[in-house]
């Protein structure tokens, strides 16, 4: 398998720490498919990115300042973006038994001064999210550019873990366990956001919702 060294090291910090950090780890030909085609997005593809489950989700900027646009396989970067997401389901259900089921994810830009508070990707009374990732696809990021992802692994500063948003790292970590923020950047910042789900539907409700 073509991506297997790499989901080998995911799958094993997944199990051994709840979270993995893996740099240059995108496959270059596909970083570049989405760059272009985030590029290649008008402006009214982004809207303001809302907190809580949609479609009650709303925009607070206490919160949250990013925009964001959906991925689906309506281009040829997207069906890329999916296949591989889907590979890494398939290598990591087979490892771990997660039972992943679904995967949804966006594009996610943050303008000079956007920032992400503090949060965990679950929402109250839905479990369905198991693990979450995030790919970064900006080319020759500084620290004096900042927006760091940090994970918190323990619930705490005391062992923080933050990561520079450079083109190909990826990181992975349990959904409803492991709390993170973007710090506030200073240059456009852009990223994919991605969550993979086990299903928990029901006749009122089907995952992934939107």
């Amino acid at each position: 398998m073509e991506n297997q060294g790499i989901f080998e090291l995911l799958a094993q910090d997944i199990s051994d720490k709840g979270f993995s950090v893996q740099l240059n780890a995108l496959p270059v030909a596909l970083g570049q498919l989405l760059m272009d085609e985030l590029r290649a997005k008008p402006p009214l593809a982004f809207q303001k990115a809302g907190v809580g489950r949609n479609p009650g989700a709303k925009t607070n900027e206490l919160i949250r300042t990013d925009e964001t646009s959906w991925i689906d396989e309506t281009t040829e970067p997207g069906v890329a973006w999916i296949d591989w997401a889907t590979s890494l389901q398939t290598f990591l259900n087979a490892r771990l038994f997660l039972g992943l089921f679904s995967f949804e994810s966006h594009f996610a830009c943050f303008s000079q001064g956007d920032y992400y508070r503090r949060h965990q990707d679950a929402f109250s009374g839905d479990e369905s999210r198991i693990l979450s990732i995030v790919v970064y696809l900006n080319k020759e990021w500084s620290s004096d550019d900042a927006g760091e992802l940090v994970l918190f692994p323990d619930g705490t500063s005391d062992t923080a873990i933050t990561i520079a948003p450079q083109l190909g790292t990826i990181a992975v970590f349990l959904s409803r366990e492991i709390p993170h923020e973007v710090l506030e950047t200073n240059s456009d910042r852009f990223s994919i956001a991605g969550w993979f789900h086990v299903n928990n539907s029901s006749k009122t409700r089907v995952n992934p919702p939107r």
